[in-house]
């Protein structure tokens, strides 16, 4: 046991791309992320929401051209140089203007190998995003087939993101899934039902919905209806389906 998870695995993170930040990132079976930096170990990471799902956002940073690498050292080898100078001009007690001078040159050649060096890591920042219950299903649960390339949770707790709760699904599969969701089925059974009110636009009322449904029973012509009601045939066509108002029964 580890802190309340039982059996908690982690497995490392691999990526397909060359950086050179200090990092490491790992998952486990409970749908936890840690990561291993210069700065702290096992550190477990929160991420934040994209779509009411759980997602981890980092930045790393490709390797320098060589080329520039050497352009690089050898600036920062001429700052040095210069520090060092200023530095020796003082020991020795030169004049003010000589010191100067060169303290100029070092402040200005330092300023821009620092602007260098931010744009520089700028161009070479890659940012790298994951949604932690792809990152789960990756590492701890096999494909049952080729075709199943989306992860579903099982309970539709799109924060519940262990193992046990997830699973590989088709287009199709995924499908059925999401139409048995309650928070669909609350959907389909409120409109079903019309807990919901009507469109604030509607030309009908509970009493015109009785008197339409009767005249509906004794076959009167829906064109008939229309100019009566004054709503569209789509409309008294749901109605009588029992797509819209079927709570409302016909007037007596």
């Amino acid at each position: 046991m580890n802190n309340g998870y039982w059996l908690e695995q982690w497995k490392e993170v691999e990526f397909d791309f060359e950086f050179t930040n200090k990092y490491r990132l790992e998952v486990s079976n409970w749908g936890r992320i840690r990561t291993y930096t210069k700065l702290g170990s096992g550190r477990i990471m929160k991420g934040s929401m994209s779509e009411g799902y759980r997602i981890i956002r980092l930045k790393f940073y490709k390797p320098r051209e060589p080329e520039l690498e050497v352009q690089f050292k050898n600036e920062q080898k001429e700052v040095a140089q210069l520090l060092a100078k200023k530095k020796q001009l003082v020991k020795e007690n030169a004049s003010e203007e000589e010191i100067n001078t060169l303290t100029q040159l070092y402040e200005e050649k330092k300023a821009a190998l620092s602007k260098a060096f931010v744009k520089d890591l700028s161009r070479r920042t890659m940012h790298y995003h994951a949604l932690v219950h792809r990152l789960v299903a990756t590492y701890f649960l096999p494909k049952p087939s080729p075709d199943a390339n989306i992860i579903a949770h099982l309970d539709y707790n799109k924060l519940n993101n262990r193992v046990d709760n997830l699973r590989w699904m088709t287009t199709e599969e995924i499908h059925k899934h999401r139409v048995n969701s309650p928070s669909v089925q609350a959907e389909i059974n409120k409109r079903r039902l019309r807990l919901t009110p009507p469109h604030k636009n509607t030309k009908l009322s509970v009493t015109k919905v009785m008197l339409l449904k009767k005249l509906l029973n004794e076959n009167k012509p829906i064109k008939q209806l229309v100019k009566i009601f004054k709503v569209t045939e789509t409309q008294i066509l749901r109605i009588k389906r029992g797509e819209n108002w079927a709570d409302v029964q016909a007037a007596k």
